[in-house]
């Protein structure tokens, strides 16, 4: 449960950064699977070329962001990850970040383009 409660104070600080208010977020059922072993920490110059490639798809999809720290995008898209590390599916992080300063194009994308980017392992699938 602390784990749960870590994402949505992530996803809630990263959205508040944005101007969102409040996000009910709350987790998906959890498989009998046990959960993740800690892998090695990537390296600098692999998360770094994530990062980059996420703000370009982000700012190709969405211009309007460069208006906004780039800091707050990759807030938000590192809160994505960790809520689908905790169970969280695609359609509760969405909702949990839509209205408010966050369009829903804006969360739709940032949903997205972070599976696609910063954590590759939860891709969408064509």
């Amino acid at each position: 449960m602390r784990r749960a409660g870590a994402v949505v104070v992530a996803l809630a600080s990263a959205a508040m950064l944005s101007g969102c208010g409040a996000l009910p977020v709350t987790p998906a059922p959890r498989t009998s699977t046990p959960d993740a072993v800690p892998t090695a920490q990537a390296p600098v110059e692999d998360v770094l070329a994530q990062e980059s490639a996420y703000m370009a798809a982000l700012r190709a999809e969405l211009p309007s962001i460069d208006r906004s720290p780039a800091s707050v995008w990759l807030d938000l898209g590192h809160a994505v990850c960790e809520a689908f590390d905790s169970g969280f599916t695609p359609k509760q992080v969405y909702d949990s970040m839509s209205g408010g300063s966050v369009t829903q194009q804006e969360a739709s994308a940032v949903v997205v383009i972070s599976g696609i980017h910063l954590c590759p392992e939860y891709a969408p699938t064509p």
